[in-house]
């Protein structure tokens, strides 16, 4: 098929700064800004799929099993090298997208299906501005008209638009040193304090919300409005940041609503997996170059 996109044209990506790339340079460069790193990143710091990583991807939910088919052990490479192993070609789009073309005349190279297509005559003597005005006003008023954000990846972003990704970011970044910073022994709760920083700390030291930050000039009720206003902003975002790691093992990104078919592990997964954690031994990566090669888990912990 013509639409479909050759091995040796140049690649498509959706959610990038740029939509074609030709040069693996200039495309690792913008992938590494990309929400696609970001997918990777958050991944990195899933309990659930470091334990699929565990298990060689054997596991009873099939989301998690076609998820590790499709990324693999993402502990042992960097994001460079996973781009080039399977980034670009999960991420890429398959089939072209459309695009505003000449049509011959005399062939009458239509696409196909038509009706996906609206005809028009555009007089040459025009002005670009008048053509703009009058093609946008046929676009407006045609009874069919719907812009649908479809993306032909073998894994596209759940949300092309929606979710800022600053906020991808800081929550990422909330997470970071939040989880750096507590007592791993106690249960994990949002809003309390485990280790070494306060949620206002933790707010304060990323300057999350810069109305809260403190001044010199504050009273002691004004403080505390800070103090509270910086806590609330803190624990949205580690709200949102689990959020987006339940999601993301499950093959959906970005996405901060709460996961809507939890993780259900069947048998003994269960208690082996919250006995290595309780081992210390999962671990986020938060470096992009960290790799584990050898494997977590020895013979007498699987």
């Amino acid at each position: 098929m013509d639409d479909l996109i050759e091995e040796q044209d140049v690649m498509t990506f959706k959610g990038m700064r740029r939509y074609h790339y030709n040069s693996p340079q200039l495309l690792l460069s913008d992938a590494m800004r990309s929400p696609y790193y970001w997918w990777w990143a958050y991944l990195r710091l899933s309990k659930n799929y470091w334990w699929v990583c565990q298990q060689d991807g054997r596991v009873t939910d099939a989301r998690l099993r076609k998820m590790y088919f499709d990324f693999g052990c993402v502990y042992e490479m960097t994001f460079a090298e996973w781009w080039e192993k399977k980034g670009v070609r999960l991420f890429r789009e398959q089939i072209a997208l459309p695009a505003v073309r000449e049509i011959d005349v005399l062939r009458r190279n239509f696409s196909r299906p038509t009706g996906n297509y609206l005809l028009l005559e555009l007089p040459l003597h025009m002005t670009e501005r008048t053509l703009i005005k009058q093609v946008r006003q046929h676009l407006r008023h045609h009874p069919d008209r719907q812009v649908n954000r479809v993306s032909f990846a073998k894994r596209p972003l759940a949300k092309l638009i929606g979710i800022r990704q600053d906020v991808i970011e800081s929550a990422y970044r909330v997470w970071q040193v939040h989880h750096q910073s507590r007592d791993h022994r106690q249960v994990e709760k949002i809003g309390q304090t485990h280790g070494t920083k306060s949620l206002y700390q933790i707010g304060k030291e990323l300057r999350l919300v810069k109305s809260c930050m403190p001044a010199v000039t504050d009273d002691k009720e004004r403080a505390a409005k800070r103090v509270n206003g910086m806590k609330v902003a803190v624990s949205r975002m580690l709200s949102r940041a689990n959020c987006l790691i339940d999601n993301v093992c499950v093959g959906v990104f970005p996405s901060i609503k709460p996961l809507s078919v939890p993780i259900a592990w069947r048998g003994s997964k269960r208690t082996e997996l919250d006995a290595a954690i309780s081992l210390g031994l999962w671990r986020p990566l938060f470096d992009a170059n960290e790799t584990l090669i050898v494997p977590l888990l020895d013979d007498g912990h699987t």
